[in-house]
């Protein structure tokens, strides 16, 4: 029976890119994998924006993608809120239908 897998995105502020890499890296058993990308926040609350990104009406942020098997996502998200207990981090899971390589 296949592996059911889920996709577990991550978006944060960047200044907090290399501790979420650094923590997911040193995860027990290891995870297969992630993607980080550089993103632009959108919306209405600028709290804790800096001048720059008021003035450019978004905020930076870092977005990490991780497919893994179901089971093993909630051990991730407990994992970095308890590591790393952050309000700006934000987190959600999706359903992956499929995956593979072409070659």
């Amino acid at each position: 029976m296949p592996t059911e897998l889920k996709r577990l995105t991550l978006v944060a502020p960047r200044n907090l890119e290399e501790e979420l890499v650094t923590i997911l890296l040193g995860m027990q058993p290891a995870l297969p994998g992630f993607t980080t990308t550089p993103v632009a926040g959108h919306g209405e609350n600028f709290d804790g924006a800096s001048v720059h990104e008021r003035v450019r009406g978004r905020i930076d942020r870092v977005l990490l993608w991780l497919v893994l098997p179901a089971d093993a996502v909630m051990r991730v998200v407990t994992t970095l809120t308890g590591t790393l207990p952050n309000s700006d981090v934000v987190w959600w899971i999706e359903p992956v239908e499929t995956m593979g390589r072409l070659a």
